[in-house]
Formats: structure tokens, sequence, C-alpha cells
């Protein structure tokens, strides 16, 4: 029955149908993912919906309640509070690929001594910079361009954001020579050492759009970093979202799942 399913998804056709039949084939299937024949991310790929209230909403209302947001990475509060006690000075903490701004409500009132900067496709950084005008956030600092950035990171993080990346290579080529640690969360990795491209897969749980993103061959990826200078620190199983899984591609791709990377500049 998965062979079927999984057939099925892959087809073209479905995308059309996905928007009426999407959420009640996932109830059914649990599939998250299936694998494409394309070789690169579509150029117009995760559609952000932008609405100034809705995101505005969201940062007061993360603001003033004593709960986390949803966060990529569970162990990022810990992380930047070991941080914290030890460097005693401000923290530059990049989120790239960020989004809304719940997470730096969440970490500006974690974190006096943070100033965050704010990446996100052009649209957003937009919607966002007008936000941080109007409410007059000065730890807050949109990125627009990386080049005539003259500060440097404490932590680049890529909060389930590097696989929807088109050229993510290149995104982290912007950001080497001014980052300590890069912190790569909920993204999906492969091991098979005979197979050394990335897998382009179509999303499907999301009932209002399909999304594409890369499964990223772990060893390449590696080797990758280890050439601009950056080790791997840890990995860990990434669990923020229970249910997920990789459960038609595990017999065709080794250990495929969604992981958390530290990596270090050494």
């Amino acid at each position: 029955m998965i062979k079927i399913l999984d057939f099925i998804l892959r087809m073209k056709i479905y995308n059309k149908f996905h928007s009426f039949l999407g959420k009640k084939i996932f109830k059914f299937s649990k599939i998250f993912f299936v694998e494409t024949n394309y070789n690169k991310l579509p150029l117009i790929n995760h559609p952000l919906d932008l609405n100034y209230g809705v995101e505005l909403k969201k940062y007061k209302r993360t603001l003033s309640s004593d709960d986390a947001p949803f966060i990529s990475y569970s162990h990022l509060h810990d992380l930047l509070k070991m941080t914290d006690t030890y460097k005693k000075k401000r923290i530059n903490f990049l989120d790239f690929g960020a989004g809304s701004l719940e997470l730096f409500a969440y970490l500006s009132k974690k974190f006096k001594k943070i100033k965050y900067f704010y990446n996100d496709q052009e649209k957003y950084n937009y919607l966002v910079n007008n936000i941080r005008k109007n409410e007059k956030l000065k730890r807050l600092k949109i990125l627009n361009d990386f080049k005539n950035n003259k500060e440097k990171f404490d932590y680049v993080y890529f909060g389930g954001s590097l696989q929807y990346i088109l050229d993510y290579k290149n995104s982290l080529d912007k950001i080497f020579k001014k980052s300590k640690f890069i912190l790569i969360s909920q993204s999906p990795f492969y091991f098979n050492k005979d197979n050394k491209k990335e897998i382009v897969l179509k999303q499907l749980n999301l009932s209002h759009n399909i999304n594409y993103l890369y499964v990223i061959n772990f060893y390449e990826f590696i080797k990758f970093m280890k050439r601009n200078k950056f080790f791997l620190v840890s990995k860990n199983y990434n669990r923020v979202i229970k249910f997920l899984n990789f459960k038609n591609l595990r017999k065709k791709y080794k250990n495929i799942d969604m992981y958390d990377l530290l990596f270090e500049k050494k």
C-alpha cells in the first residue's frame, strides 16, 4: 500500500488536487515526503503568507507569554545560556531563514545582551523591517546584504531552513568568515557512501501548499564544512515534530532522518 501511495503522490498531476485531497490522504498515509526527479529545488518554493498585522500579533503574543514558541532546536536556550554565562558580553545571533519574530521575542526576553540579526526572503525582510521601525526594536537588525555587514556572529542558526534554500552552499559561503558556530537544526540527511548528490523531495504534510526540499548526503556535507574550517561538535536526531518520518524512503537512503548539527570554526 505504501508503494502505491508513494507512486501516486509523486505524480505531477497530484499537485493539482493536493489542496482538496492532501489533508485526507496525509491523515491516512502519514507520508510526509516523496522523492522527485528534480536535480534542484524549483525557483518558486516555500511561499510565505505575509501579513503585517498577523506577524505583529505573533511577536507581541510571544513577548507577553511565559511559554516558549515552537523552536526547531530544543536546546537553543541552554546553548545560549552557557555562552551568555561564559562570554559575559553581547551575543550576536543570526537567524538565517528566520520566518516570524516569535524567536526574537523569546530570546530578547531571556537574554538582555543578545543582538538578533534577521534574514529571510526579501518580502519578509521588508515586512519585518517595518515592524522593527514602528516598534523601535533596537536589538533587531535586518540583514539584506552580507557583503556590507561588518559585524561577526557568535551563532548562525539555520532553524529548519537550510534544506529549503536553492543554493545553500552559497548561503553558507556568505557567513563562513564571520561566524564562530553554525547551528543547523531539523534538517534531513542521509548516509549512503555510494550516492553523493542532494535528493529533492516533495513535502506533503501541509494541506494548503506543496513545498520542496533537499535531503543532503551527510558525508559530503561534512567534507564541505571542513574545507571551510568548520568541524562537527555534535550530531543529534531532531524530534521536535513527533510523528515526522521517512518510512517510504528508508530502504533506499541509509539512516535518512532529521538531524541537528552544531559546527565550530577552528
